[in-house]
């Protein structure tokens, strides 16, 4: 009974020292250190200890999972706009009320930077589409809804989306409306506010259907703050004539949206509005 007595210490001793240095090893990672050497002082198997000194030195060694980290979006919108398309992203945003468009701001960005990436057939009926004038209402009335500036859109066309900081383009801060009559040729082009100020410049325009270009030039302003209003001719621009005038080239026309490019480098998204929505806003009434 001695004897098996003493062949036990011994064991204990010999597991001890095995284990010490077993620590040794593992100074550099302190809490499997510590686990090792609270073991050691009591005697005791480390595998009776945290799943033993193996376990211990196979946390230490592998690397906490990384987190996946999800796709930028915005909460509230992304869940709406994932499944969409581009032109359908745009369209949702642009047909939709002020607070979802600016909690969507980024996601039409990077739609309309897509878009305009891609040699798509160019849009038809044109004429009938943003200027008809089948109501008798004078023509077809556009809001401007979104914009993107020529910096913007160079940059992240040649570089990418992820370039580009911020939402990437701006939503327009107040209510501008163009106005395309296909029976007169003439543009209008309108800042209303609060039903009480106006500024409307106005002139011919040219379609060319096959380029998808719209050329046009102002030759009047037209000023309203409530009861008063006037307005004058403009003096003519020798130089702006031909394709040297102003235009748009379209991406994409419809009965609810309209995508263009500016001679300026910038392009925009317009929305189609009623007769309702102008005696409204007092808007072209």
């Amino acid at each position: 009974e001695r004897e098996r007595e003493r062949e036990r210490e011994r064991e204990r001793e010999r597991e001890v020292k095995r284990m010490h240095r077993s620590c040794g090893r593992l100074s550099g990672v302190s809490s499997s250190a510590g686990v090792c050497a609270a073991a050691a002082r009591r005697g005791l198997p480390a595998s009776r200890r945290r799943g033993g000194l193996a376990q211990q030195q196979h946390n230490a060694s592998v690397p906490a999972p990384r987190r996946v980290r999800p796709r930028a979006s915005t909460e509230g919108s992304s869940s709406v706009l994932d499944n969409l398309d581009n032109l359908a992203l745009v369209k949702k945003v642009a047909l939709s009320g002020k607070v979802f468009q600016q909690i969507s701001a980024r996601e039409m960005f990077e739609a309309l930077i897509a878009i305009n990436q891609i040699k798509s057939k160019k849009p038809e009926n044109l004429s009938k589409v943003l200027a008809g004038n089948e109501a008798g209402e004078g023509g077809s009335y556009w809001k401007l809804v979104y914009t993107v500036g020529k910096k913007n859109l160079n940059e992240a066309t040649s570089k990418g989306t992820g370039s580009v900081g911020g939402n990437g383009g701006n939503f327009f801060p107040v209510t501008a409306v163009q106005n395309w009559n296909e029976e007169t040729n003439r543009i209008q082009n309108g800042i209303f506010i609060l039903g009480v100020f106006s500024l409307i410049f106005s002139g011919d325009f040219e379609l060319v259907d096959k380029s998808a270009i719209l050329y046009f030039d102002f030759d009047r302003l037209d000023i309203s703050l409530g009861p008063l209003s006037f307005g004058f001719d403009l003096p003519a621009n020798e130089e702006r004539v031909g394709k040297k005038r102003p235009f748009f080239i379209w991406l994409h026309a419809d009965e609810d949206i309209a995508i263009g490019r500016g001679r300026g480098g910038g392009i925009a998204v317009w929305k189609k509005v009623d007769k309702s929505y102008r005696e409204d806003e007092g808007v072209y009434v």
